[in-house]
Order: C-alpha cells, then structure tokens, then sequence
C-alpha cells in the first residue's frame, strides 16, 4: 500500500469513521435512556394512580385529594407517553443503531485486512466511497421520519 494511503485511510478512520461512530453510539444511547426513563416515570405515575383511587375508595379521610389525584396522575402518564411518541425516541434510537451498522460494515473489511486486492490508491478511494455512501442512507432516513410527522394545516378555515 502507497504512504498516501495508508495515511488517508488512518486519518479517515480515526478522524472520519471512528468520530461519526461515537456520535452516533453516543446518540443512539440517549434515546435509549429517554424510552427507559419516560416509560419509568409513566409506571411510577400510573402505581401511584393506582393507589390514590384505592385510598379515595377508603374512608381514611382527604377522599377529594385522593380522587383528584386518581384522575389526574393517569392523565400525566398518558401525557408523557404521547410526548415520548411525538419525539420518536425510539425511531432515532433506530435510525442512529441502523447507522452505526451500516458505517461500521462499510468500513470494516477494508480496515481490517488493510488493503483487499488490487491498487492501493483505488482501494482507499472505494473506502471512502462505501462509507460516505452509508451516511448519505444514514441522512435519507431522516427525511423518512420527518415525513411520517403528520403536521396541521393552519392555512384550512377552522383549523387551529
């Protein structure tokens, strides 16, 4: 393999692929704690829920407070799973897993056997090629989810 290769596929891989892979792993990670923490919190709100209707249904005194409880702790919980459902934290968990693979297959028999047979300079180019041709699908599944966004026409008379 050329000097000119060998270098540019190092500095690629450390400063190009590696990098983009941290992020997404680091992306993909938070999406995956917001699901966790949100469908947390909902539980939480709903077993107190739960238990505020079985303290209203008993004469134990503060029966408004625990009835209003019990109707409202079940709205915040529904709230809070149309929330997590409106940012798609589990599609862009996804879409960033989806990335990491597809970055990590475009690069990796290259990086890892150092050169596949024929000219160095073409197989550097070819990397190159492979990855960024990953991101580019990376980039073309956003466009995929944001269609899937149903917006409201403000412009209809009555809408809004």
């Amino acid at each position: 393999m050329s000097e000119w290769s060998s270098e540019l596929q190092q500095f690629y891989g450390e400063y190009r692929i590696d990098d983009q892979l941290r992020f997404y792993a680091e992306r993909r990670d938070l999406f995956d704690r917001a699901i966790g923490q949100g469908l947390a919190v909902s539980a939480v709100l709903l077993g107190f829920a739960s238990a505020a209707g079985a303290l209203a249904g008993a004469a134990l005194g503060w029966g408004e407070v625990w009835s209003a409880l019990a109707a409202i702790l079940p709205a915040m919980s529904t709230a809070l799973a149309a929330f997590i459902a409106l940012y798609a934290f589990e599609q862009q968990a996804k879409i960033y897993g989806d990335a990491v693979r597809a970055v990590q297959a475009a690069s990796h028999p290259v990086l890892d056997s150092g050169a596949p047979d024929g000219d160095p300079d073409k197989n550097a180019t070819e990397l190159v090629r492979r990855v960024e041709g990953a991101l580019l699908q990376e980039q073309g599944q956003w466009g995929q989810l944001t269609a899937q966004i149903q917006i409201p026409d403000q412009t209809k008379p009555g809408a809004g």
